[in-house]
């Protein structure tokens, strides 16, 4: 019996986990889909979930620092935040679809699509630099 054990370990300690689902939310949230195994794709599709609710339901503030801890890096952030709430408005839940498309050849794992219900791009603006630095060494003025 299986009382009190819950979720999915997927042959990982903690923090291979972890680092697997910050890997994939990341994925998620900057291509707008990924293709995984099946487990993996349950394993992640709550956090997901959670996290796209609380982008709409939650304060601005809060809700760009939830999703930093994920994304980590600002830029993204920001452009996520804009995209998601233009697409979604005041959606609250349902954000994601399983698609299932192939069994793997080598070890016939089910091969699924997780994707946001609307399609998203996210894209990312270049930051350009004020100051470009210049060669490696400073002038010296005699």
């Amino acid at each position: 019996m299986k009382h009190r054990i819950a979720g999915r370990k997927l042959s990982r300690n903690f923090n291979e986990r972890k680092a697997l689902w910050n890997a994939q939310i990341r994925s998620m949230f900057i291509y707008g889909k990924i293709q995984t195994t099946e487990a993996k794709a349950k394993s992640v599709l709550s956090f997901v979930e959670k996290i796209a609710s609380d982008i709409n339901t939650l304060s601005d503030l809060r809700a760009r620092r939830m999703l930093f801890t994920h994304l980590q890096d600002q830029t993204w952030v920001n452009n996520v935040m804009k995209t998601f709430k233009e697409v979604f408005g005041t959606q609250t839940s349902n954000f994601t679809k399983l698609t299932r498309i192939k069994r793997r050849y080598g070890d016939d794992a089910l091969i699924v699509e997780l994707a946001f219900v609307k399609p998203i791009s996210f894209s990312k603006t270049k930051i350009v630099e004020k100051n470009p630095p210049t060669g490696g060494k400073k002038e010296i003025k005699k």
